[in-house]
């Protein structure tokens, strides 16, 4: 393993936990999701073990480690527990077994010395996350302990401006109920005095009249008097009128005093609002809208990933990752082809590539021995496939065929041929030409297909119900006609 060792961003899956322990954890558990078809081959799954190596050496070679842990811990799952209990493991090579127990002790060394550092680096992490949290605490205490403060001096100017507001609302109630008072005074003297000089007039009259018919009595009384005393005789005073009382208002009481007309609004002063009121307060704005909560994932329910793929941990939450295609590689298949499509006879190669960017991307084109027909091709001499990805460092990325007389498509048979490829890789495809009808289809098995090619158990050409469809145009695939292609062709 070289010793590049790049800083690998946080995965999203460690990074729920601090704890160096736990975090390796998670990166074992998932490593430890394998599963194992009975249907195929176990020399599929031994090329396909020595590519997760392959792989895991290139994660190692960009520094990013927990995918390379990840792939280790899945490549010693695969032939340590769950190959084992494969029916044909027994029946395995002798040659295989001897070459697997070596790679086995290997990858226990590299995974152990991955998991030392990634532990030390974890433990590097906590520290400053550690200390990032005291930070984000003491300056969440300093917001906490500001906003406070705010509050208090917000609380004190309300205050200061309740206490105003209700000084300036008792001095006008006082100034308007001292304006009321004032005219309710005044007319209520007005009416004293209009009832005063009512009376007044009233009695100057009825003296008037008093004095009219007293002065006629005493004349008639005179002259009465004169006639029998004689005109020298004087008469004696009259008795003195008592004094009169001042006139009075007859059942009138007496103007209010200032003191009795504000006494009642004294017992129902304004009221200033209840401070704690204030604290209860909530202010919503409508036009702001409701944030759904996020929903929780039980990733217990979640399918096993694939051996060769490293799903969330790949930063893909369970997408593909890229196959980049140079456009020159259909160019250079179609031109070694040519012989075989002037017999109608089908041409097959494999596809190779690396893995870089977090993309595969499509290399080297081997063309291995073959026997074809009309209709169909098959590899020999695998062994040559072995070697030639030893030498370069590749990994099977898919296959390529030709379809001389028919259109660009997978028949049963390529169904057949593709289901090994894409369960070893997700990501693998299917590159169809047909020169006939010049049109080329980049396609892999869905989902349904995948299930129903899994469980078929008939060989040759046979029919298969098209709807769900089986199989579909490649959407993780990109043509670039800026790269280059090597084509090796080991049939000359």
């Amino acid at each position: 393993m070289t010793s590049k060792l790049l800083r690998q961003p946080s995965l999203s899956l460690t990074a729920a936990t601090s704890d160096p322990s736990k975090r390796i954890g998670i990166l074992a558990d998932y490593g430890s999701q394998v599963e194992v078809d009975k249907s195929l081959a176990v020399k599929l799954y031994f090329r396909s073990g020595r590519e997760v190596l392959r792989m895991a050496n290139m994660y190692c070679d960009d520094g990013q480690l927990e995918s390379a842990f990840i792939l280790y811990y899945k490549f010693i799952t695969l032939f340590v527990e769950k190959l084992p209990k494969h029916p044909g493991y027994k029946d395995a090579p002798p040659g295989e077994a001897l070459e697997l127990k070596r790679k086995l002790k290997t990858v226990f060394l590299l995974a152990e010395e991955i998991k030392s550092k990634l532990k030390k680096r974890y433990i590097e992490e906590e520290k400053i996350f550690i200390e990032e949290q005291k930070r984000l605490a003491e300056e969440r205490a300093a917001e906490e302990e500001r906003r406070r403060k705010e509050l208090e001096e917000q609380e004190r100017l309300d205050e200061e401006l309740a206490k105003k507001l209700q000084e300036e609302e008792e001095a006008e109630v006082r100034n308007e109920q001292e304006e009321k008072y004032k005219r309710l005074r005044t007319l209520e003297e007005q009416k004293v005095k209009d009832e005063q000089e009512k009376k007044g007039a009233a009695g100057a009259v009825a003296g008037v009249s008093d004095g009219v018919a007293a002065a006629a009595g005493a004349g008639a009384v005179a002259g009465a008097g004169l006639c029998a005393v004689g005109v020298g005789d004087v008469p004696p005073p009259s008795a003195p009128l008592p004094d009169m009382p001042p006139p009075q208002v007859g059942g009138e009481a007496p103007p209010p005093s200032y003191a009795d007309y504000v006494s009642d609004s004294r017992l129902y002063p304004p009221q200033i609002p209840d401070r704690e009121l204030k604290k209860k307060l909530v202010i919503t704005d409508s036009n702001t809208p409701d944030v759904p909560a996020v929903p929780s994932v039980d990733r217990s329910k979640k399918p096993i990933d694939h051996h060769t793929s490293l799903g969330d941990f790949g930063g893909l939450q369970g997408g593909l990752r890229t196959v980049t295609v140079p456009e020159e590689l259909m160019v250079k298949f179609l031109a070694a082809a040519q012989s075989n499509t002037a017999k109608e006879s089908e041409t097959m190669g494999i596809l190779c590539g690396k893995l870089a960017q977090g993309m595969f991307k499509i290399t080297h084109l081997f063309v291995p021995q073959q026997t074809g027909g009309h209709d169909s091709c098959d590899m020999e001499n695998e062994e040559d496939l072995i070697f030639y990805q030893d030498e370069y460092n590749l990994i099977t990325l898919g296959w390529i065929h030709t379809h001389p007389t028919q259109t660009a498509f997978l028949s049963s048979v390529d169904l057949h041929s593709h289901f090994p490829w894409q369960k070893m890789m997700p990501e693998a495809i299917a590159i169809v030409c047909s020169p006939k009808f010049q049109e080329t289809g980049i396609f892999k098995l869905t989902d349904h297909g995948l299930d129903v090619i899994g469980s078929c158990t008939q060989t040759g050409f046979h029919p298969h119900s098209k709807d769900p469809p089986l199989f579909e145009t490649c959407d993780h695939v990109q043509v670039l006609s800026t790269e280059s292609i090597t084509l090796t062709d080991k049939r000359r």
